[in-house]
């Protein structure tokens, strides 16, 4: 990442704040009450002018139903985050299954010839 992608992390943010907040149908005063901030320093953020928090970066995103990435420009819904993370899910448990059974059938053939 190069020095100039850095110093655009802080409007990547704020852009990505501007767009998840109006489509939540929010206006600067209603989410930034919700936050326990002030307007002002909501609408910094927005702007780009100022980096927030960790903290404040797990409030947007609760607040405005995103996941931290999506805040960075991340392209997946909360939905498509969630179906993916079943989908990886049911992978790793039919491959933890199938393990199962081979070990499971090992064992049967370890206890016959005992």
């Amino acid at each position: 990442m190069s020095e100039e992608d850095l110093q655009n992390i802080p409007e990547l943010l704020g852009e990505n704040v501007r767009k998840y907040r109006k489509q939540a149908g929010l206006t600067q005063e209603e989410l930034s009450e919700r936050l326990g901030i002030t307007q002002k320093h909501l609408s910094v953020i927005e702007n780009g002018t100022q980096f927030a928090s960790a903290t404040l970066i797990a409030k947007l995103s609760k607040e405005l139903n995103v996941t931290p990435g999506f805040l960075f420009g991340g392209d997946m819904s909360s939905k498509q985050v969630n179906l993916l993370q079943s989908m990886i899910h049911n992978l790793i448990n039919s491959q933890i299954q199938t393990l199962y059974l081979k070990l499971h059938r090992e064992i049967e053939e370890i206890k016959e010839k005992l």
